[in-house]
């Protein structure tokens, strides 16, 4: 009988051994921490007025794509709103006073009723800029983009935003 032990126990040895090793050679070795999921912005927000269309507009939606670009390129915040109800400057100039509290550092307004509230309201918010897509009319403080081509209006508020963004920092 105990010849028997010897063999057992040196057989469980074995197992344990076995299992010691296997564990270790599959031990998970210095994980590198997983990269954030979210993306990190600077402090600097860029918004977008449109009227009831939102980005289906064909203004609105190019002015949106310049926006986006210069936020891949530059970690920026960008944010829509789109004026729902009468399309009127009394009722946007609640929309553009929500963007402007929201401390939206360019605030970009396509059609009529959101450059007539962004033209009415500005004064209240200085440390703001303010671009108007479309709009024949000059303003002072206010920067223009003409409506040509979407390209060209896509073009002209990346400018403007990239403008804004490299002269805040």
């Amino acid at each position: 009988m105990k010849r028997l032990r010897w063999p057992v126990v040196l057989a469980s040895l074995l197992v344990v051994g076995l299992a010691v090793g296997v564990t270790w050679a599959f031990w998970p070795r210095d994980q590198v921490a997983p990269q954030p999921r979210e993306r990190q912005y600077e402090a600097f927000t860029a918004c977008l007025l449109t009227d009831d269309q939102g980005l289906a507009g064909e203004l609105a939606g190019a002015a949106w794509a310049g926006m986006q670009r210069v936020s891949v390129a530059e970690s920026i915040r960008v944010q829509y709103l789109a004026v729902a109800g009468p399309q009127t400057s009394a009722n946007a100039l609640a929309y553009f006073n929500t963007l402007a509290l929201d401390g939206c550092r360019v605030v970009v307004a396509v059609g009529e009723a959101p450059v007539a509230a962004l033209e009415q309201g500005r004064s209240r918010f200085p440390g703001s800029r303010y671009v108007t897509v479309g709009s024949d009319r000059p303003v002072e403080g206010v920067r223009g983009v003409p409506a040509t081509t979407a390209a060209d209006v896509r073009a002209g508020v990346e400018m403007v935003v990239r403008e804004a963004w490299t002269t805040t920092r």
